[in-house]
């Protein structure tokens, strides 16, 4: 980078305390790359719909395609699904979640596993061959959204409404070598309370924990991974600021679009591995090795966020 980072710790506490709890939950995050990370999931179960906003606040979206390869599901999965995502949504991803939510979540994700489709959801992470076209099916391959888990090293990132930041979505870029986890966060509701604003509604940082998997074609439900580095990059339209802005150098959003962090070190530790219980075309779940659970939903083209 062109400019020292610390030089910019300096210009605000907002950044510096933003930067602190990211390097803090980025080393916690390295649990998630033995687990996995989003926003809330509000979900109309009969079409498997989520959220894409903040615990908070909901708005539906269609999670999948169905004219996309989607592969015909028997009445049991589908309603399996469908409590499931009625769980997730109801207890906010698993944020709010009681002992019972815990227990039935588990339950209908032991259910599923027993239903899996996909004969080798982790080939990309062994073979250089495509199987998308035979009966391998689907794989992890691709883009995806958190809607549940049970982590807690996940379940603890919301901070309340007194946090420096909010908590957005969380989510996970599987692009073989590479399992990179993404958490979004977003400009504290405190702050519109202010009388002058921090910048932009629309800027967010996106915290990245890059992570190396490997599997094998004797145990293709089973993930090996490697701490690589930790990214840090940000977004914010090119609007003008609103006017009772304060004079500031930069926001963090403003200051990591123009300067992305990327750290990688010389060596790749081993941190755990986590095993795929069930996969198709629109979700998945999977149990890292310390028993936790995470469901996510598979993003679309249009509706990706990172």
């Amino acid at each position: 980078m062109k400019y020292s980072i610390s030089v910019y710790l300096c210009t605000t506490g907002f950044l510096w305390s933003l930067c602190c709890e990211t390097h803090r939950w980025g080393a916690r995050s390295f649990v998630w790359g033995r687990a996995m990370r989003t926003r809330s999931a509000d979900v109309a179960t009969a079409k498997y719909t989520l959220s894409s906003q903040p615990l908070a606040t909901l708005d539906d979206e269609t999670i999948g395609d169905e004219e996309t390869g989607k592969a015909e599901e028997n009445e049991e999965v589908s309603q399996l699904k469908s409590d499931l995502f009625a769980l997730a949504s109801s207890s906010k991803r698993g944020f709010s979640a009681t002992n019972v939510q815990k227990d039935e979540a588990r339950r209908l994700c032991e259910k599923l596993k027993l239903l899996n489709p996909t004969k080798e959801p982790l080939y990309p992470y062994y073979s250089n061959e495509d199987k998308s076209g035979d009966d391998v099916g689907v794989s992890l391959a691709g883009k995806w959204t958190l809607v549940y888990t049970d982590a807690p090293d996940i379940t603890s990132l919301d901070g309340g409404p007194l946090a420096i930041a909010k908590l957005g979505r969380i989510g996970q870029e599987c692009n073989p070598p590479l399992v990179k986890n993404v958490i979004e966060w977003l400009k504290p509701d405190w702050s519109d309370r202010l009388p002058f604003s921090v910048g932009n509604d629309d800027g967010r940082v996106l915290q990245k924990v890059c992570t190396e998997a490997s599997a094998s074609p004797t145990d293709p439900f089973r993930a090996n991974l490697k701490a690589v580095g930790l990214d840090i990059v940000g977004y914010i339209s090119d609007d003008p600021a609103p006017t009772k802005s304060l004079p500031l150098p930069n926001n963090p959003a403003q200051i990591f679009k123009k300067n992305p962090v990327e750290l990688r070190g010389p060596l790749k530790a081993p941190f755990g591995q986590f095993e795929v219980l069930y996969l198709d075309s629109e979700m998945r779940i999977i149990k890292t090795y310390q028993g936790f659970i995470a469901v996510n939903v598979r993003l679309q083209r249009s509706e990706e966020w990172f």
